[in-house]
């Protein structure tokens, strides 16, 4: 498996790039959004990669993140999804977005990638909906150790079960942390798992006197 490769962008196409490392060129298959965010030709990249071996073709995919290739190779997982299609989710979609819609269950908002039907969306979140909860559980914790550092003071795993209870309910971590940082600036002192979301909940929903 090729992990990743380095090296001089000699052309870009709508869906992918011509790289050159150390005079040997290899055509990287990228969602359209990451091409078009990449600098003009002759610059050094580093891109993250996949390949695909069939008995016709061997297929190179690239990512400019570890994250996004990981969430490419979690969608091909999925019966009915090719490269093709997870491109087009990942080219619409951020590797974070699309792992908060899968928690939640959002399949329409997936109909809306072309090439995705709504059985296809509706596969996706059967198949992956805990494993992107799980996946944002991690994340959480480490948030929760970033978020001390930035303010939040640590009391043992209240906040991070408090930031993972307002990311079950949809809302977006960064947006959970920053409510949880305004109660933590109001006084009353530590409050319990339930007084900390409902105090959260009430600011996130705009209600200022929370």
């Amino acid at each position: 498996m090729i992990g990743f490769i380095r090296g001089k962008i000699v052309y870009k196409w709508e869906t992918g790039v011509l790289v050159d490392v150390h005079g040997v060129g290899y055509e990287v298959h990228m969602p359209g959004s990451m091409v078009a965010a990449l600098p003009s030709s002759s610059a050094e990249e580093i891109l993250h990669t996949h390949l695909v071996w069939r008995e016709d073709t061997v297929t190179l995919y690239g990512f400019d993140t570890r994250e996004t290739r990981d969430m490419f190779r979690l969608l091909l997982d999925v019966s009915g999804v090719g490269p093709r299609v997870a491109l087009n989710i990942l080219s619409m979609l951020s590797a974070r977005e699309l792992i908060e819609i899968l928690a939640r269950g959002e399949n329409k908002r997936l109909q809306a990638v072309h090439g995705v039907g709504k059985k296809t969306a509706a596969r996706l979140c059967v198949d992956l909906k805990e494993r992107a909860k799980n996946i944002l559980g991690r994340d959480i914790l480490i948030s929760s150790e970033a978020a001390e550092g930035a303010g939040i003071p640590a009391r043992g795993n209240v906040m991070g079960d408090a930031l993972s209870a307002l990311v079950n309910l949809g809302y977006r971590t960064r947006e959970a942390q920053e409510a949880l940082l305004k109660v933590q600036d109001q006084p009353g002192g530590d409050l319990e798992l339930e007084d900390l979301v409902k105090k959260a909940l009430k600011i996130l929903a705009g209600d200022k006197g929370a």
